[in-house]
């Protein structure tokens, strides 16, 4: 019965066995022997995991026999035993199947008699019950309506005392409303006409993605709530996809609500089953038990937006009007004013469900529904707390998904009433300013007007004072510029796009980098910015103003679709010092992760003049700090972007960016460019040409005055000699970055340039330290495999190098 390593028998694909092995489970009765109880228990889990639906009435098509004859007839092997069916035999095999159907049909409804009567005599113990109870979900079909009896059961439990009894008759109702879903007319449009009657504009030929003159008009443009005339000729789409590449070959939508089934019915024109439910929730006591049910904590800290409780009370909605609401209004004027965490809950749900759930409504019901809704929302939308924000951002999220803009008017100007208003403090602005993203982002490209207003208004808010806020603005920011796209043969969107945003920010963070000169200047040439304490207002917007934007970055980053586009490598330069801000951690830590973030990303041929732009921007910048950064950014970029980057321009431009870099006056910039300089040539990035080692040598061969000058001569040039320290260690630096670009081989070419660095063992500091570390350093790399690195060298340079590798033994 259990079926060990394969589906139990009670799963079985025949209706007798079926009626037969599910009435004995039920009946079986309970047991004491703790392997009794485990057998069943584990027969219970295995039929409600391996039941599948199974047939009840089986066709035959009459393609299906005319494929038959010829297989009959062919001389295929094994070779057929009759030529073909005589039309006798046809006709018997007919009413055998139709019988055959009829006896399935029968002993279906009478195994659902059954289990409906076992529950109702209360003979059975709660643990057959509940398993009577799923065996009942399992018969839920799509071609044979579900037994009134069976409704009556399940629409009363809903209100049982059993938490899993109750679980289980939502899942159940909810199909069963799927089930009695009344069918829809539908028509078929063109929709290059529908785009003529509403504009002038003509079609555009070929597959053209984006937005085009055929797809705008089911755009959200509204300015106004629609009139009930304008509602009636609207022509909506629901689904969020149709229209952006193409349209259907055969397109249909919906046909007038003229045409379309009646939903508000009377009691006579309801079939058994609907009346079961239409009787129920029609019962104002039956549904304050269900409410107060519903609104019930189940798991502290664990509850969360149940998508069954959805279903339920979207298919109520859906399929019977708004038959429910005149019970229902008083209890969603109780849940809204109720702060409690489950109440919110429940009250999510509901809300959600109703506004998917009228769909087919007339005009003025769905008007007296806002009227009374929108209310309930300003409210909840004040009062959302850390345990509720996510519910209801499902719910407004599930509400306006494949949902065409237009009929959710009043939902989406409700979330656009000035979010960021200051009452409740800054996570009540955090809060709605979320709940209105996860609305948005499910309407995607259908609504370019409302993402311009609420980019004009996120504008107005980039420097907020709180946290909280000026995060959740900056990924707002990334969801209005994600549609900024143009697919190859696309048209532009007409979206809010990034290169007109960016041009107005830029200016205003142009005054961060004085921002970092100033603080070099009043810190004894240490990048120190007075973020917290300084009194400059206008100083405190510009430091809130950039970690929005690097918000904004690093949101958009992780979620476009295309590569970084050149208006946010224009903030590199700006961005790239704040990476080492002390006074501010938020800051540094923004700056480190939007760098990383922009580092990562792909970048196409014709983005990389606009990088290697950037980078040579922060070249010449007087930041320091803001070099290293660059440097960093720069060796990620260039591996994560290795095949596209190695065109032979790109790289000399790269090369004389990291050799200038050598020759900074800042130590930390020269260790960080030949750091940077050596990964380059270990992964192949540049080639070691004797031009390049040419180069350094002349560097290394830089004339330095002799020590007892330095000294005696008062009239000594110090700013002269140190220039030439930097030249001579520019050298070095290149020479040491060849050494350690293999540390596991010994080149052709090496040999030589540690011959040459040996010359500068006692050059002046740093130049000392850099030799002394690559010779430690070669020391280290080539221990393992020395034996057949020394067959490279001479016997004279062997000699070199062991007096400087090999310390001398005192006791030899």
């Amino acid at each position: 019965m259990v079926g060990h390593g394969r589906p139990p028998f009670a799963c079985i694909h025949r209706w007798k066995v079926l009626h037969d092995s599910w009435l004995a489970i039920i009946q079986a009765g309970h047991s004491e022997k703790p392997s009794i109880t485990a057998v069943m228990d584990k027969l219970m889990v295995k039929i409600q995991k391996h039941f599948s639906t199974v047939a009840v009435n089986y066709q035959v098509t009459d393609e299906c026999l005319k494929a038959v004859d010829p297989l009959l007839d062919s001389a295929a092997v094994p070779a057929a035993s009759k030529p073909g069916l005589s039309p006798d035999e046809l006709k018997e095999a007919t009413i055998w199947l139709e019988g055959r159907n009829q006896e399935n049909t029968r002993i279906y409804n009478n195994l659902v008699e059954s289990l409906v009567n076992l529950i109702e005599d209360g003979n059975l113990r709660w643990k057959f019950s509940q398993l009577a109870l799923g065996f009942l979900g399992l018969l839920i079909r799509t071609d044979i309506p579900f037994p009134p009896s069976g409704v009556r059961l399940m629409v009363n439990s809903l209100v049982h005392e059993a938490l899993t009894v109750r679980k289980i008759a939502i899942a159940t109702v909810g199909a069963i409303l799927k089930q009695q879903k009344r069918p829809h007319k539908k028509m078929v449009i063109d929709p290059v006409a529908q785009a003529l009657s509403t504009s002038s504009s003509a079609s555009e030929e070929g597959l053209n993605p984006g937005v085009r003159s055929d797809n705008t008009w089911h755009h959200y443009d509204c300015t106004h709530p629609p009139t009930k005339d304008e509602w009636e000729k609207m022509v909506f789409v629901e689904k969020t996809h149709w229209g952006y590449y193409q349209w259907p070959k055969s397109f249909e939508v919906y046909a007038p609500m003229s045409e379309q089934p009646k939903l508000g019915r009377s009691i006579e024109e309801l079939s058994p089953g609907e009346l079961a439910i239409y009787t129920a929730f029609s019962d104002a006591d039956f549904v304050e038990r269900l409410i107060r049910f519903l609104s019930l904590e189940e798991r502290k800290g664990k509850d969360k937006f149940q998508s069954k409780r959805f279903t339920l009370f979207k298919g109520l909605f859906r399929n019977f009007d708004d038959a429910f609401l005149p019970v229902l209004k008083p209890h969603l004027q109780r849940l809204s004013e109720d702060t409690q965490e489950s109440s919110q809950r429940c009250l999510s749900e509901i809300v959600s469900a109703l506004i998917r759930g009228y769909k087919h409504w007339p005009y003025e019901k769905i008007e007296k529904l806002w009227e009374f809704l929108v209310p309930i929302l300003r409210t909840v939308l004040g009062q959302m707390t850390v345990e509720t924000i996510r519910d209801w951002n499902t719910c407004f999220t599930a509400a306006s998904e494949s949902r065409d803009p237009r009929k959710l008017y009043w939902l989406l100007e409700t979330l656009m009433e000035s979010p960021i208003r200051g009452d409740g403090g800054s996570f009540s602005d955090a809060s709605r300013l979320f709940v209105l993203q996860g609305c948005l982002i499910q309407q995607e490209w259908r609504v370019p007007s409302l993402l311009h207003r609420l980019l004009a208004y996120l504008e107005q808010h980039l420097t907020h004072t709180y946290k909280n806020v000026r995060d959740r603005v900056g990924n707002v920011l990334s969801w209005i510029f994600l549609f900024d796209y143009t697919m190859p043969n696309g048209n532009v969107t007409t979206s809010p796009h990034t290169q007109e945003f960016a041009s107005k920010l830029l200016p205003r963070l142009t005054a961060l980098k004085k921002l970092v000169i100033e603080g070099g200047a009043s810190a004894s040439n240490m990048e120190v910015m007075e973020v917290q304490s300084s009194e400059d207002e206008a100083r405190q917007d510009i430091i809130k103003l950039s970690k929005t934007v690097m918000k904004w970055l690093i949101g958009s980053i992780g979620k476009m679709f295309s590569h970084v586009t050149p208006e946010m490598l224009q903030f590199l330069p700006m961005l790239a010092p704040l990476e080492t801000v002390e006074s501010d951690e938020e800051l540094s830590e923004l700056a480190c992760l939007t760098l990383a973030c922009m580092a990562q990303s792909l970048m196409p041929s014709h983005i990389i003049p606009h990088a290697i732009k950037a980078l040579e921007q922060v070249a010449i910048g007087t930041s320091w700090h803001g070099k290293c950064s660059m440097l960093q950014y720069m060796q990620v970029m260039i591996f994560y972007n290795l095949y596209a980057i190695s065109q032979p321009q790109y790289v000399e431009q790269i090369k004389n960016l990291i050799v200038g870099l050598l020759k900074d006056e800042r130590l930390e910039v020269r260790e960080a460019a030949a750091t940077t300089l050596s990964g380059l040539f270990h992964c192949g990035f540049f080639k070691m040409d004797s031009q390049l080692q040419k180069d350094f040598e002349k560097l290394c061969k830089t004339k330095l005055p002799a020590k007892r000058l330095r000294l005696q001569d008062p009239q000594f040039n110090a700013e002269a000699f140190y220039s030439s320290i930097i030249q001579r260690h520019a050298g070095v630096l290149g020479l040491s970055a060849c050494i350690q670009s293999c540390p596991y081989d010994v080149p052709i070419w090496m040999p030589q340039i540690l011959m040459d660095l040996t010359d500068h063992l006692h050059d002046p500091q740093p130049i000392e330290l850099t030799v002394r570390k690559t010779f430690s350093d070669f020391r280290r790399t080539h221990h393992d495999n020395w034996q057949e690195h020394k067959q490279q060298f001479t016997d004279d340079q062997l000699v070199i190098l062991t007096d400087l590798l090999v310390s001398p033994c005192y006791y030899a």
